[in-house]
């Protein structure tokens, strides 16, 4: 456990991404055919292997039902019996393949829609926290500055003192803030890697915002012991923990602008606090999002289209093909059954459902952020060269011994 509480803090300081926010391809050809994790591949591999068993299990009866035979590659007689029993079949089966192709189409398309929805849901929600930290950094104060340079013609000016400890809290809390925004969102981040063998699910959570989890951030100088001891004694669930540091950011900002600290007229209050309600909407919209994702009947209505349209394909295809029915089942199975599976995992942008191929790695989501906030726009701030005007000269004095 205490390992795990270090890793934890390591992975809420961390300020430079491990691997790519979301799973990266290759345009290749051959790259792409030999993929195979968190692929349709691995998706559909057992439905295609129990069709190829259902398929040849069809082939096998037919044989021992019909009178007449023919080889493994003939297609089989259409006088047949059975075989004429088998092409009624495969009418009703047509008109559920029209059907189950364009219904699975839009079905993709909503989950698909619904991927990008919450993937440019996590971009905004950065955007407004590196928009806050720019706003106050542009309006912290400035101190007289520095005379730099071989010739001392440039400035290089400051925060002030006030302005450097109100920029370093705010700045710290909204990093914070956003990293226990993700440690309260079921997600399959573990902030080290994709393998989930040696963690829980959901262990990143519960255990960054208990109580040893927040001992651990005092730890690593992400919080203070006040601020530890305020956030378990506001009487809200940790789940809230974030939030309650988004307004603890605006208050400050908000009390250091009135109290000179921060240097702006009404409208950069505006603004300023514009983007504080636009994130906290961003931190909603997530949770939003999954609740309606996709209601269920039209979930179930999808799964049992697709999955009687592939159990009866040996069947259907058999009059038509013969023995040929069981290798192009398999690759009937692989499309349809892996375009459903496809759409279903993107329909769990998190990978909290098994479907982790698609997952959005909330742990590089949070070490972005952390660099925007913790160095990019403060250290941009701290350094502001302004060029120092050469002195005037003055004109001779005449000397007094000197004659008029």
């Amino acid at each position: 456990r205490i390992e795990q509480l270090n890793r934890l803090a390591d992975w809420a300081k961390a300020d430079e991404p491990n691997r790519p926010v979301v799973c990266e391809y290759e345009p290749d050809g051959v790259w792409l055919w030999t993929k195979w994790k968190g692929t349709v591949l691995s998706m559909t591999v057992w439905p295609i292997i129990l069709s190829i068993l259902l398929s040849v299990t069809v082939d096998i009866c037919v044989h021992q039902l019909s009178w007449d035979s023919w080889s493994v590659l003939s297609v089989p007689p259409q006088d047949d019996s059975t075989v004429m029993q088998l092409q009624g079949l495969r009418r009703l089966w047509e008109y559920q393949l029209t059907l189950c192709t364009f219904i699975l189409t839009f079905f993709t398309q909503e989950a698909y829609r619904h991927y990008r929805t919450v993937y440019l849901t996590t971009r905004a929600i950065q955007g407004r926290i590196n928009d806050i930290c720019l706003l106050v950094t542009i309006g912290a104060s400035r101190c007289k500055g520095e005379t730099l340079g071989p010739n001392a013609t440039t400035v290089v000016t400051g925060y002030s003192d006030e302005a450097l400890d109100l920029v370093d809290t705010c700045t710290r809390l909204i990093r914070v803030s956003h990293t226990f925004f993700w440690a309260a969102t079921p997600t399959a981040s573990n902030g080290i890697g994709d393998d989930q063998d040696s963690w829980e699910a959901d262990a990143i959570g519960p255990l960054l915002l208990s109580a040893d989890g927040l001992n651990g951030l005092v730890s690593a100088g992400e919080l203070t012991i006040q601020e530890r001891d305020a956030l378990m004694e506001s009487g809200l669930p940790p789940s809230q923990y974030a939030y309650i540091l988004l307004e603890w950011v605006a208050l400050y900002a908000l009390n250091g602008r009135r109290a000179g600290i921060i240097v702006g007229e009404a409208g950069f209050e505006e603004n300023l606090v514009r983007q504080f309600t636009s994130l906290r909407a961003e931190y909603f919209n997530i949770g939003d999002y999954a609740a309606g994702r996709m209601p269920v009947a039209y979930v179930q209505l999808v799964q049992v289209l697709v999955d009687s349209l592939v159990a009866l394909a040996p069947l259907a295809l058999y009059p038509e093909l013969g023995s040929l029915s069981i290798p192009l089942s398999a690759l009937l199975t692989l499309f349809f059954k892996g375009q459903l599976e496809l759409s279903k995992s993107l329909l769990d942008p998190f990978g909290v459902e098994g479907f982790r191929g698609q997952n959005i790695r909330v742990d590089v989501l949070v070490s972005e952020v952390n660099y925007g906030a913790g160095s990019r726009w403060l250290k941009a701030g701290d350094v502001l060269p302004m060029a120092v005007p050469p002195p005037i000269a003055q004109p001779a004095r005449d000397s007094p011994h000197e004659s008029t």
